[in-house]
């Protein structure tokens, strides 16, 4: 039987994975959908779908009163990554945004773990977390087109995105000592979507009708959302934050994947030592026991 730390990293991956969707179903999208839109659908839909959920499981029940201020600032975490890591990669371009955004990610959990829930750092996760974003590297610039524009405040807007993804996982964290799994999910998703809804008023939404659009706004709010955030909260018990925030590079391995696949996006070599270092990292951190 697997151990609670094991089981909780499988439950991580799998939610990572359902992640790494997200990009092909973009790209499967009608020519007209703004990313903004895309992504206001998906935690809007996502965090409707939680709720119900929670409800269903009466995750509500005998929940104590909710904390205003830490409540408040998972749900801007949540709105926020959204936000900053979308206009990080229009600004810096998808390399560059890509790599800084969700490169960053395992070194501010690192931080905020540290200070705020006062983890132990292993050094496996210092060599996981390295070869993790050697192979990031390796794949956002292995492409044939790259768009290396070191735009500042592109470069920092995806810092931000890496800082508030690693914020609301923290949180996340807390608010699980005193309610249920579906619950924190659901308050969190559903904050978030209704501080990002404005966005739907000033966008072309008339793809989201269309047959296409509708099967892409599903997956995207039930699959990638909904059932990923399920398995990530329940990971999330028993898996500490510094080491959730590198698991989640299983995100753009999924895509990398999916993108040959799927979007026949042709590899090369590149690509490939990436997946591999990608892998070996992942793998060092969720199995080997030998290094601590």
């Amino acid at each position: 039987m697997l151990n609670k730390e094991i089981k909780g990293a499988i439950f991580i991956l799998i939610a990572a994975m359902l992640w790494g969707t997200t990009g092909t179903a973009q790209g499967l999208a009608p020519e007209n959908a703004s990313s903004a839109v895309i992504g206001t659908l998906r935690i809007l839909i996502g965090g409707f779908a939680l709720l119900l959920i929670a409800i269903l499981k009466n995750g509500f029940k005998d929940s104590p009163p909710w904390p205003k201020l830490l409540t408040l600032t998972g749900m801007a975490g949540v709105a926020l990554y959204q936000i900053t890591f979308f206009y990080g990669v229009k600004f810096a371009g998808v390399a560059v945004g890509t790599v800084v955004g969700i490169g960053s990610a395992p070194i501010s959990a690192g931080i905020l773990s540290i200070l705020f829930l006062k983890e132990k750092i292993q050094r496996k996760w210092y060599i996981s977390t390295t070869l993790a974003l050697i192979g990031l590297l390796f794949i956002s610039f292995g492409g044939k087109k790259y768009d290396l524009n070191f735009n500042f405040l592109g470069i920092l807007l995806a810092l931000m995105a890496g800082f508030s993804y690693s914020l609301y996982t923290l949180i996340s964290k807390k608010l699980l000592i005193y309610h249920k799994v579906d619950a924190v999910m659901a308050v969190l998703f559903l904050g978030g979507a209704t501080l990002l809804c404005p966005i739907l008023f000033f966008h072309d939404n008339s793809w989201i009708f269309t047959p296409r659009g509708i099967a892409i706004s599903l997956h995207l709010g039930l699959f990638a959302t909904a059932v990923s955030y399920m398995f990530f909260i329940r990971g999330l018990k028993f898996v500490k934050v510094s080491t959730t925030a590198t698991l989640s590079l299983m995100e753009p391995l999924t895509a990398t994947i999916l993108g040959i696949t799927i979007l026949k996006e042709k590899p090369n070599l590149y690509s490939i030592i990436g997946i591999i270092f990608i892998f070996i990292g992942i793998f060092i951190l969720t199995f080997d026991k030998k290094i601590n």
